[in-house]
């Protein structure tokens, strides 16, 4: 439900989506956006969450999107990641199909359509509770392009190139 403080940042977007964190909730942590962060995410909304959603057609739901310094720690997230900067989510839209379809159908959408990210993870998928990392830029700025598929090898987290 938005708050008072909530505004819509794009036609299918609102700003407390993008803040949104099921780990922040549970643990009770803080998880407010900097200027520069808001300013990240509303700059990735518009020009690739946005485009994105209207290529998929179809409602997400975003289970985490920017991540406190505390909050990215719960999760054990990168040091370097781009949800801590505003510029990562991580969603499902289960209306339009499963994480793996959803990140095939963005690997060849998003680039014939001229839209530019940085990386696009099927975050494991062989697990009931699959999820699609989108990142608009990594950390310093880059747009990398890269499709990766994350499973989990020996209890660790491994990156393989692809929708695998």
């Amino acid at each position: 439900m938005p708050s008072n403080q909530d505004f819509k940042v794009t036609p299918d977007f609102w700003y407390s989506e993008l803040i949104h964190s099921n780990t922040a909730m549970r643990l009770n942590l803080p998880n407010t956006p900097t200027e520069q962060h808001k300013q990240n995410l509303i700059e990735a909304c518009t020009n690739l969450w946005q485009p994105m959603r209207k290529l998929l057609d179809k409602p997400v739901h975003i289970n985490s999107g920017y991540r406190s310094l505390a909050v990215n720690n719960a999760v054990g997230g990168s040091k370097t990641s781009a949800h801590s900067a505003g510029f990562a989510i991580d969603f499902t839209a289960p209306s339009f199909g499963n994480p793996r379809q959803i990140v095939k159908f963005l690997a060849d959408a998003l680039p014939k359509n001229g839209i530019k990210f940085d990386q696009l993870i099927l975050e494991f998928p062989d697990s009931s509770s699959a999820w699609v990392h989108i990142g608009y830029k990594n950390r310093t700025g880059n747009q990398r392009g890269q499709i990766l598929t994350a499973k989990k090898v020996g209890g660790k987290t491994q990156y393989v190139a692809g929708v695998q």
